[in-house]
């Protein structure tokens, strides 16, 4: 290689750049991945998933003018599935609702996003959990329950 490979190999770098960036946020996701993938727990697999229809509302609008709107998407893995919905709320934020089905339903949920700290919520006797703001943008739950139970699980990347 000559320093004329080296003049053609640098320009087609910088066309590559301009036609085709890499994302501004690719290393946060690329670290957000590799921390997922240290946290040892299986992948669960998302099942079903919804979206609202295009320009949706509900019969009201509540008071504080943000639409009902939302989308629901179910994962499972073994006996264990979460579904979990997310719909609007204020400021541009997500609430996250969610239900466990398994035979022990307490347990605790994180929610890992990156460049965060994980936030964490128990699921109630019930299965039941919510997250009421969370800021749009890439997430994963992980659901941690005891070793006899199946150890903890994670749901892929999703954007809220």
């Amino acid at each position: 290689m000559d320093d004329a490979d080296r003049a053609v190999l640098a320009r087609l770098a910088a066309v590559g750049g301009r036609v085709d960036p890499m994302p501004a946020d690719l290393v946060e996701r690329s670290l957000f991945a590799a921390t997922l993938a240290g946290l040892e727990a299986d992948v669960m697999e998302a099942v079903h998933l919804t979206e609202p229809s295009a320009g949706s509302r509900s019969s009201t609008v509540p008071a504080d003018g943000v639409p009902t709107e939302a989308r629901t998407i179910s994962f499972t893995h073994g006996d264990l599935m979460l579904m979990i919905q997310l719909s609007a709320g204020r400021a541009g934020r997500v609430r996250v609702d969610g239900w466990i089905a398994v035979a022990t339903p307490a347990c605790l949920i994180e929610l890992h996003r990156p460049g965060a700290d994980p936030e964490t919520t128990e699921a109630d006797e019930d299965g039941r959990f919510s997250f009421p703001s969370v800021a749009p943008g890439a997430a994963s739950l992980v659901v941690r329950r005891g070793k006899a139970d199946g150890g903890a699980v994670s749901t892929p990347v999703i954007e809220l």
